[in-house]
């Protein structure tokens, strides 16, 4: 078995990658994270590093056998200075990407974003879908993209960009809180057509995936998408009612572009009190939520992945106190 780096450990993804890993049996898992971790995940080694720092990743490295990378750590929407997403994102992924080199680690998955995409026009998109990223979030995941995958076909590094949708489950600080509050004090609309799907996301589901790449034979270095289910939003937002209140509400109807551009007016605002910072709330979101937005990872099932995730397990290991069990 690879001895696994996993960075971002504390995040909403890393902690469920690192249970998936520890319940399948991995002995050498190292969760980084930037200070000491509260809520730990047994039999997984926290060793502290920032991804600014190259020194402290060098010693990562130095001090354990380490010679495969799950890299999940990121600057995402949430109180993030916009000079921090490619601080973070780029030039910290750079940073751990030439320790990689330097440590002769053998594998390397990084954790991108569909959001390169940008609007999606073909549906479901696949990976040769156009490229067009809007926020900087998903400008700075694919510079990070683009680097990795010259920088790792160039030293003999196998792997792949993993390209994430919409992530749900234990320990979500983003959709399923704000969601949650306003299905529970029913004032959660369903925006646009109420059929339009969307692809959803578990942390175990990534971690699956992030297994079949780094078992992978491949000499190329892939960029593949993932998903767990496609589910309308409407179907979505049913199970979080049926877990969250036990009953169906009464639901109201937005049209996207009225929420489109409350949205845009918000992010103006935003900007003249906050301009140093990205609005929570922005059109990257109102596009996920409002229109179709699903995507093909036939090239990931073909070596090897399949979900084990479905839309009631994924709600429900969000509400449930206690963490569903990995399949």
């Amino acid at each position: 078995m690879p001895n696994i780096l996993v960075t971002g450990a504390s995040g909403c993804t890393g902690r469920g990658v690192l249970l998936y890993l520890a319940a399948k049996g991995y002995k050498e898992i190292f969760g980084m994270v930037r200070k000491e971790s509260l809520e730990k995940v047994p039999n997984v080694k926290y060793v502290l590093a920032d991804l600014s720092d190259k020194q402290s990743l060098d010693k990562i490295f130095k001090e354990n056998n380490i010679d495969t990378i799950w890299h999940l750590a990121a600057a995402v929407h949430r109180n993030v200075k916009k000079k921090d997403f490619f601080k973070i994102n780029y030039e910290g992924t750079k940073n751990i990407m030439q320790s990689a080199i330097e440590n002769e680690i053998k594998h390397f998955v990084f954790a991108s974003t569909t959001a390169v995409y940008g609007k999606i026009v073909d549906s479901p998109a696949t990976e040769k879908h156009r490229i067009k990223p809007n926020g900087l979030y998903a400008k700075s995941k694919l510079e990070a993209e683009l680097m990795i995958k010259q920088t790792c076909n160039k030293n003999g590094i196998k792997g792949g960009n993993l390209r994430i949708p919409l992530i749900t489950g234990k320990y979500d600080r983003h959709f399923y809180p704000i969601v949650s509050k306003l299905v529970r004090i029913n004032i959660m609309p369903i925006i646009g057509n109420p059929r339009h799907k969307v692809s959803v996301v578990h942390p175990y589901d990534i971690a699956k995936a992030m297994e079949v790449i780094t078992k992978n034979h491949s000499e190329e270095y892939e960029d593949y998408n993932i998903i767990s289910c496609n589910e309308s939003f409407k179907e979505l937002l049913l199970e979080m009612e049926k877990h969250l209140i036990g009953k169906r509400r009464f639901k109201y109807f937005i049209p996207y572009p009225i929420v489109y551009a409350a949205v845009w007016m918000f992010e103006k605002i935003h900007w003249l009190f906050h301009p140093r910072k990205q609005a929570l709330i922005n059109r990257e979101y109102a596009r996920m939520m409002g229109k179709e937005w699903i995507f093909d990872c036939e090239k990931l099932n073909q070596i090897g992945y399949t979900p084990s995730m479905n839309l009631e397990d994924i709600v429900k290991d969000a509400v449930f106190e206690e963490p569903i069990p990995v399949p």
